[in-house]
């Protein structure tokens, strides 16, 4: 399953919603018998990456290092 986009207003955010959202998705997933969960998010986005790898997301050198010029990773 392949996450594209979660995002939490900045004026909610430090709500744990992130945390609730991804915890939901890994749910919807594991309902569905999906084998594994990608997401790719850019490097500057240190809080979300902070949540995923919390979450258990690990860096892949799996998909494209950039997206219409933007730097990413998987």
């Amino acid at each position: 399953m392949y996450v594209r986009s979660m995002a939490v207003h900045p004026t909610a955010r430090g709500q744990s919603i992130g945390k609730t959202l991804l915890s939901h998705v890994e749910e919807y997933a594991r309902e569905h018998d999906f084998k594994r969960m990608y997401l790719r998010t850019t490097p500057f986005l240190a809080d979300a990456i902070r949540l995923y790898e919390r979450g258990g997301f690990v860096r892949t050198n799996e998909g494209p290092s950039t997206l219409r010029g933007t730097p990413i990773f998987t």
